[in-house]
C-alpha cells in the first residue's frame, strides 16, 4: 500500500502530429558542389523549340503544312473553299481505275508490264492521286479539329440538360411525395381529433 502511495504518476507521452519521413531520404542529398554520393537524378531537359536535328535531318516544331509535290487534281473554288467529300470521292474513283489498268496489264503480261508506257503512266497517275488525297487530308485537319470540338460541347450540353431534367423529375417526385404525406398526416391528425372529441363527449354524458 506504501509503495503504491508513494509512486509518482507517469507523464503522459508527446505523439508528434505527422510521422516523421522515411529514412531512405538521407541517401540522396543536393549538393551544391557535386560532392554527393548519390546525388538526385537530373532534371529533364527543357523542350525543344525551333529547329532541332532528328537522325541527321533537320526539323522544326512549327506545324507547317507540307506544300503539294506535283500537279494538283482537286479544284479550289474562287472563294477559297474546297469540297472535300465530293473531291474526295472524285480521287478514289480515279485510284480504282488506275489500279484496274494496273493489274489488268499485270494479268496480261506480267513479264513486260514494267517496260509499257501505259503502266509508268498508271503508276504515276496513282502516286499523283495519292498524294492529292493526303493533301486533302491535311487541309481537312482544322476543319475535323473543329467539328470534333463542336460534337464534344454538345455532348457535354446534352448531359448537362439530361442531368438537369432527371433533377427536375427528382423535385417534383420529392414535392409529389411531401404533399401527399402532409394530406395523410392532416386527415389522420383530424381522425384522431374527432376520436378525442367523441371520447370526451360520451364520457361527459354518463
Amino acid at each position: 500500500m506504501a509503495q503504491q502511495h508513494g509512486a509518482q504518476p507517469q507523464a503522459p507521452q508527446q505523439q508528434q502530429l505527422y510521422p516523421p519521413p522515411p529514412p531512405f531520404y538521407r541517401l540522396y542529398r543536393a549538393d551544391a558542389d557535386g560532392s554527393a554520393e548519390r546525388p538526385l537524378p537530373p532534371l529533364p531537359p527543357p523542350a525543344v523549340t525551333g529547329e532541332y536535328q532528328q537522325f541527321g535531318i533537320a526539323d522544326s516544331t512549327e506545324v507547317v503544312l507540307p506544300p503539294l509535290t506535283g500537279r494538283q487534281l482537286y479544284e479550289v473554288k474562287p472563294d477559297g473553299s474546297i469540297d472535300f467529300k465530293g473531291e474526295l470521292l472524285a480521287l478514289h474513283r480515279e485510284l480504282a481505275a488506275n489500279l484496274v489498268e494496273l493489274l489488268s496489264v499485270l494479268v496480261e503480261k506480267p513479264s513486260l508490264w514494267a517496260r509499257q508506257a501505259r503502266v509508268a503512266a498508271a503508276v504515276e497517275n496513282t502516286s499523283a492521286v495519292l498524294r492529292n488525297m493526303q493533301q486533302l487530308c491535311n487541309l481537312m485537319r482544322p476543319v475535323q479539329a473543329r467539328h470534333t470540338l463542336l460534337h464534344t460541347l454538345g455532348a457535354e450540353v446534352e448531359e448537362r440538360r439530361r442531368a438537369a431534367q432527371e433533377l427536375r423529375d427528382r423535385v417534383a417526385q420529392a414535392d409529389a411525395a411531401l404533399s401527399g404525406s402532409a394530406e395523410q398526416l392532416a386527415a389522420a391528425a383530424a381522425a384522431l381529433r374527432q376520436a378525442a372529441e367523441e371520447g370526451m363527449a360520451a364520457n361527459g354524458g354518463s
